[in-house]
């Protein structure tokens, strides 16, 4: 679908699609976004047992990410998977042993008690990871008028690229973007995150 058939009256689109966003005919070629697939495994702790993970506990973001999510269920995270074009969320049973096989030693090196939690499920997800720089892998934000060409009154942005950390840079995305569209200024954006569209 074309990203034209979203403008309608709008002043302004803000294109959040993440690994699916070069998909726009438009944005085809244009974004510096490489794919990932990634796959997380799903845990909950034994219902007969007595220990849980504290509910005022934070999440953990080491080698392996641990998010939990209350004092019994927790996702750990993920595998990297390249220049996956596998979009599918579901995973075979030889993909979650290899996860699991890789993912559980990462996460009791941080957080010992996960070998205590049984396996629920594993699920995958492809990441939209944005180019190394000398500031290191940021997201992907700015107005996309002088990338796409701009064909009508409307302007049209980008949120794209977090990747990875996209728990740790999406509040702070969505404000600079959100400011900068507002204002229609994409110089409120600090450079960094824009310097992707300069030759």
């Amino acid at each position: 679908r074309s990203y034209q058939t979203s403008a309608g009256d709008y002043d302004s689109v803000i294109i959040c699609l993440g690994a699916r966003a070069s998909s726009l005919p438009e944005l085809t070629n244009k974004l510096p976004l490489r794919t990932c697939r990634g796959v997380i495994a799903e845990f909950q702790l034994p219902s007969d047992t007595i220990e849980t993970y504290g509910s005022q506990s934070p999440s953990i973001l080491s080698d392996a990410w641990l998010a939990f999510q209350g004092p019994r269920t927790v996702s750990i995270g993920s595998t990297w998977q390249w220049k996956s074009e596998n979009y599918s969320s579901s995973v075979s049973d030889d993909e979650a042993l290899n996860a699991m096989e890789e993912l559980l030693p990462k996460a009791s090196a941080v957080y010992p008690g996960i070998t205590k939690w049984k396996f629920v499920q594993a699920r995958a997800g492809i990441r939209a990871m944005p180019p190394l720089t000398a500031n290191g892998s940021l997201p992907l934000l700015g107005c996309l008028n002088d990338v796409i060409g701009k064909r009508s009154n409307c302007s049209f942005w980008l949120v794209g690229g977090l990747g990875a950390r996209g728990l740790l840079f999406h509040g702070l995305a969505g404000k600079l973007t959100a400011k900068a569209v507002i204002s229609c200024d994409e110089n409120l954006i600090p450079p960094e995150f824009t310097c992707w569209k300069e030759p």
